[in-house]
């Protein structure tokens, strides 16, 4: 398991990821195993303070079942046992399923928080899937900064992740035609293009159900691909049409390779998935 404030640590790596980190950073060690269950209530509460405090602690997970030797290295007779490294060495531990306040309390005493940005914190809500969250939080920064591109672009990525691409394409025609040139504004205006690929096919759903029924299934992931590409999954899309240019090369008219090359021309040649990906449609059609 491993995000943006947490890792998972062995025998290996505790010395450079848990020691030598916690001179800069405070490292929480938590010791867990799969067969334990005030861990499993555990973890996620760690999970969640470690995002919640946003890089201000690391969180070390510890599978004391497969790290045998660091757990009698360090001790640890019962699980879960947390311990907090400051500065190379042991700073405070408990052992057993606290509640998220008294571990809040604990960390409060040797943690410095580091205040996340509006925009970091709207990321972060995006991240974790709570895009209405997020669209109000960008809402309120372009409120007070009306100049706040950045803002007003993540905005419409986090709009049409949440489904409504029409006001994801609406601000970005508000934006200068300058702004219209990066990336993330090319992503959400094609879109558009994508969409109307849409008119009169299966619906995503469907497309998944007949790829989970029939892996071979051109059409269901031709048109999966396009699904992907209105909702800005674009690796994902690029990797399903790939596939069909693999496996069904003649597929409705060389269809999929055509929705490649279409897609990489508005991706740009200086975006790392259309050059991943053009090399990777030329490995292909080599063969």
């Amino acid at each position: 398991m491993s995000n943006a404030h947490s890792i998972q640590v062995s025998s290996e790596t505790f010395e450079t990821d848990v020691l030598k980190k916690s001179l800069e950073t405070p490292v929480l060690v938590d010791f867990y195993a799969d067969w334990c269950g005030p861990c499993k209530s555990l973890g996620p509460i760690l999970e969640r303070l470690a995002d919640e405090y946003a890089g201000s602690f690391i969180l070390a997970k510890v599978d004391s079942d497969a790290e045998q030797t660091l757990v009698t290295g360090m001790g640890v007779r019962s699980l879960p046992t947390v311990v907090l490294f400051k500065d190379g060495q042991p700073a405070d531990h408990f052992m057993g399923a606290l509640s998220e306040g008294e571990i809040r309390a604990m960390l409060d005493k040797h943690v410095e928080r580091v205040e996340a940005s509006p925009l970091e914190r709207a990321a972060e809500l995006v991240e974790r899937g709570q895009y209405e969250e997020a669209i109000a939080l960008y809402q309120l920064i372009t409120a007070d900064d009306p100049e706040n591109y950045d803002a007003y672009l993540d905005m419409a990525q986090a709009l049409l992740r949440n489904g409504d691409s029409a006001s994801a394409e609406a601000i970005i025609e508000r934006l200068p035609d300058a702004k219209k040139m990066d990336p993330r504004a090319k992503s959400i205006l094609a879109g558009k293009v994508f969409q109307d690929l849409l008119n009169g096919a299966p619906d995503r759903a469907t497309c998944e159900s007949r790829l989970g029924s029939n892996d071979a299934d051109s059409e269901a992931r031709y048109f999966f691909a396009v699904h992907l590409m209105v909702s800005d999954d674009v690796e994902t899309a690029i990797e399903n049409l790939l596939t069909i240019v693999r496996t069904d090369r003649q597929y409705n008219g060389d269809a999929a390779r055509l929705l490649l090359i279409k897609i990489f021309d508005r991706l740009g040649t200086e975006d790392s998935r259309a050059r991943a990906g053009r090399k990777q449609l030329a490995a292909i059609l080599m063969v």
